[in-house]
């Protein structure tokens, strides 16, 4: 009976580890955990919906949980992209439009885009 009741408690922290990282999401194996498995969002676009936070990651066998990005890198000089564009065209507003780690960067006279930095 107890290796049982172990196993049901152990079973959720196992099915929220499998799968690839999702990029900006904290490790699902480190950090704290839980005896109850809760969503909090589904999808990236309910953290964003609700003003949660940015991504929706799995948290060590707690759940779907939104997580704020944080990015400590800024955009390079937008002249130093060595482009010269006819249209001004936005790509994105904001960095949570862009994926990962990457940022809503202006590009030279071409608007804003999303960079690697």
């Amino acid at each position: 009976m107890k290796i049982v009741l172990l196993l049901a408690l152990a079973l959720p922290m196992v099915v929220a580890t499998r799968g690839p990282l999702k990029p900006g999401c904290p490790n699902p194996n480190q950090g704290r955990q839980c005896l109850l498995y809760r969503d909090q969002c589904q999808t990236d676009f309910d953290c964003e919906r609700e003003g949660k936070g940015d991504i929706c990651c799995p948290i060590n066998g707690c759940g779907k949980e939104c997580v704020t990005l944080h990015m400590n890198a800024r955009c390079p000089d937008p002249g130093s992209y060595g482009l010269n564009c006819f249209a001004y065209i936005h790509q994105c507003n904001i960095d949570r439009q862009c994926r990962g780690k990457q940022k809503c960067c202006l590009v030279a006279g071409c608007g804003r885009s999303c960079q690697s930095v």
